[in-house]
């Protein structure tokens, strides 16, 4: 559940969830709509096998829940008990696997949750964050945060992953023409078969993206502001990021652009670097 919306799952339609807003207002109805269309749209111009990190598909919105159940055949015996709300029906997107919950739970799970059964979990992969911080008593089995040097404890192939996050944002930001605020990059269980303990990886959460109107300042503040999951400029990663969003945008033609982008990233976290009390460094 977010601020915005709740995401429920279907009964006896598992591969996909109703994605439903908490306020019935105008302004909360179009935004949902419009993150539904953005995600029509995402699909269409950034989709596909040679993206490393894939899309969820949206599969029709609906201003009213009882329209959604009218069109699928759900009886009112059969109701949800949903509200009355607007929603849209997306791929659900499935917890890790059972085999890396597991070692995320024996490598970096306090000891109480040792003894438990590993938990069902989304892994946000935090590249901008170098190593973890250690000895919180707080700890978010749900959407479990994986900086660089826990991923290569796993396994994970870290540059991949960083040139796959470049791949996707540039194009977001260069074929889809949005700023990609506020996106996600996890990993996740196979949409198509959740019990493979091949890793996979999807780029999620539209809802706060906007046109960029060719601004680079916009795309950078978007970049700058959102959770640390882009590598920063000292990382051992950034190479890898920056190659595949420079590589990305000039298949849109987008290469000046691209570059002003990334310079503008640099001297941003150069500055937050030396900066009087700055925090970047070091994640």
């Amino acid at each position: 559940m977010g601020s915005f919306a709740t995401v429920f799952v279907s009964e006896g339609r598992g591969g996909v969830v109703l994605k439903q807003i908490q306020d019935p207002c105008k302004d909360a109805m179009a935004m949902l709509m419009k993150e539904h269309d953005d995600l029509l749209t995402l699909n269409s111009v950034c989709g596909g096998s040679s993206q490393f990190f894939q899309l969820p598909r949206a599969h029709g919105s609906y201003t009213d829940y009882y329209s959604f159940a009218q069109e699928v055949g759900i009886q009112r015996t059969e109701d949800m008990g949903l509200p009355p709300h607007a929603l849209y029906v997306m791929q659900r997107i499935w917890p890790v696997s059972h085999w890396l919950a597991t070692s995320i739970r024996d490598f970096f799970l306090p000891q109480p949750f040792r003894d438990q059964p590993p938990p069902q979990l989304l892994a946000r992969l935090y590249l901008g964050n170098g190593t973890s911080r250690q000895g919180s008593r707080f700890v978010n089995t749900e959407n479990f945060p994986l900086s660089a040097d826990r991923i290569e404890r796993l396994g994970l192939p870290a540059d991949k992953i960083a040139a796959g996050m470049g791949q996707m944002l540039a194009s977001i930001n260069f074929k889809a023409g949005r700023d990609g605020r506020d996106i996600e990059f996890v990993l996740c269980g196979h949409p198509e078969n959740p019990l493979s303990k091949v890793p996979f990886y999807e780029c999620i959460d539209f809802n706060q993206m906007r046109p960029h109107g060719g601004s680079a300042i916009v795309i950078v503040s978007s970049m700058v502001s959102n959770d640390p999951y882009y590598p920063r400029p000292w990382s051992p990663q950034w190479q890898a990021f920056a190659d595949a969003y420079l590589a990305t945008a000039a298949e849109a033609n987008e290469s000046p652009l691209a570059h002003d982008v990334l310079q503008k990233v640099q001297s941003h976290y150069s500055y937050a670097k030396f900066a009087p009390g700055g925090k970047e460094r070091g994640g």
